[in-house]
């Protein structure tokens, strides 16, 4: 009798030494924070949260955000007045505009006390046309302020009419497959800034 308790006194403090060296099986794992930055993103289960995360990504310079407002089909026009225009916007697609949008989010970053910008789409006043189950077509004004800091403070407005083609390219996921800038009042809109970093 007396062997068998030590046998079972034994074999219960055997188990208290391994689970005591063990983690809590039933403890969740946490999860790692997300690589990157996050900046202000919401899912675009509408063609007008693609444009706010777009103002926002802009904004914020996180190119991770911007490329998401992009289909995988996307395109880029301007007005084509002059040859030189008509070279300088020709074939803009996907890639072109990631590339010259992180162009620009880097060299801010890079030099954040000589050049900034702020991007301000009129919200209120969006024109929708062309909306069907999957695709939609919204026309806003911009003003994009850009800071220029040396050799002396400026501010330079680039402003303009976009039009924006939108697709539903997934469940509750809009993006933008065509994008058309067009000057308002001034010479100088969006689409000459964005022209400036391509290279």
């Amino acid at each position: 009798m007396d062997k068998l308790i030590r046998v079972q006194l034994i074999s219960v403090i055997l188990i208290l030494i391994i689970f005591s060296g063990c983690k809590n099986p039933f403890k969740t794992r946490s999860s790692p924070p997300p690589s990157g930055e996050a900046g202000t993103w919401n899912t675009p289960s509408k063609p007008e949260i693609v444009l706010e995360n777009l103002m926002n990504s802009y904004n914020e310079k996180i190119i991770e955000n911007f490329n998401q407002c992009l289909s995988d089909t996307f395109v880029f026009s301007a007005p084509e007045d002059s040859i030189e225009r008509e070279v300088l916007f020709s074939n803009w697609n996907g890639n072109v505009e990631k590339r010259v949008t992180t162009n620009i989010f880097n060299l801010t970053k890079q030099y954040p006390d000589s050049v900034d910008f702020i991007l301000s789409i009129d919200f209120d006043n969006i024109e929708k046309d062309e909306i069907t189950d999957s695709t939609e077509v919204l026309s806003v004004n911009y003003t994009l302020s850009i800071l220029r800091y040396k050799p002396e403070y400026k501010t330079i407005k680039a402003e303009g009419v976009s039009t924006f083609h939108l697709k539903e390219t997934g469940l509750s996921w809009w993006a933008i497959y065509f994008w058309e800038d067009r000057p308002k009042s001034s010479d100088y809109n969006w689409a000459d800034f964005k022209a400036e970093y391509r290279y």
